[in-house]
């Protein structure tokens, strides 16, 4: 347990980790929109575009987080608020 606490303490703030998530979250909604619209050039533009700053995104998070890789729990939070998020994304 007080392993857990400390390793949660070490991200920069848990906050910062929910926000983190909720970005990802926000990335996958907009793709999900987008690959729900008639293809078009421009929409396809779009989802190109996005795909790249989700995958920086997630570059930085992997590096920002690289020390939390095995721990469960912050693996079963982001979950967590993933799922939330998506269930909103209409």
């Amino acid at each position: 347990m007080i392993v857990t606490g400390l390793l949660l303490a070490s991200c920069s703030s848990s906050s910062s980790f929910e926000s983190d998530v909720k970005q990802m979250a926000g990335y996958r909604c907009q793709l999900k929109q987008l690959m729900g619209k008639e293809q078009d050039d421009k929409t396809a533009d779009q989802i190109e575009k996005l795909k790249k700053e989700m995958d920086d995104f997630s570059n930085k998070m992997e590096e920002k987080y690289k020390d939390q890789k095995e721990n469960k729990e912050m693996d079963e939070k982001a979950d967590k608020i993933m799922d939330a998020e998506m269930a909103k994304c209409k």
